[in-house]
């Protein structure tokens, strides 16, 4: 069976089931202005399969800096590859705004995530003490350096 994935910027109207998610997998969550805002300022995308949304990402531009400030993908359809999707389509579409530089956080507890982002390039480079709350827990601050992931593609051709 083939599922039709389409990744596209969020709109007001997906709320209710990007809120739907977001409580589904976070016990510290992000209200409804917080992602109206992502929405209006900042870069927000969903990940849609067959006409439902799965899951999104939102980020910062931060001057030549790009911040992960939220990724997640339904239960429903997690351990299939959908959060690698989207953080390839984030690093693919800001690198095309010369962003070579990117940033998050992860719940330290956060193993698969953790293993997702590593997976893509990114490395430890620090921790936020006491960042989360519900459950207070330390924050691992990751990079990816992309201008240098770039050039190793280049020269791998």
């Amino acid at each position: 069976m083939n599922i039709s994935k389409n990744i596209r910027k969020m709109q007001i109207s997906d709320l209710p089931e990007v809120l739907k998610i977001e409580t589904e997998l976070f016990s510290d969550v992000w209200t409804e202005q917080m992602f109206v805002e992502e929405i209006n300022t900042q870069v927000s995308y969903v990940l849609e399969l067959d006409n439902e949304i799965a899951g999104y990402i939102c980020g910062w531009k931060l001057y030549d800096e790009f911040n992960i400030t939220n990724v997640a993908v339904s239960k429903k359809y997690q351990q299939k590859g959908y959060g690698k999707l989207l953080v390839d389509f984030i690093i693919t579409e800001i690198a095309k705004e010369n962003f070579h530089i990117l940033f998050l956080e992860v719940r330290e507890s956060n193993l698969a995530a953790i293993k997702l982002y590593e997976r893509v390039g990114f490395n430890e480079v620090g921790r936020r003490k006491k960042y989360y709350k519900n459950p207070t827990e330390d924050a691992i601050l990751m990079n990816l350096n992309n201008k240098i992931n770039i050039e190793k593609e280049d020269n791998e051709r």
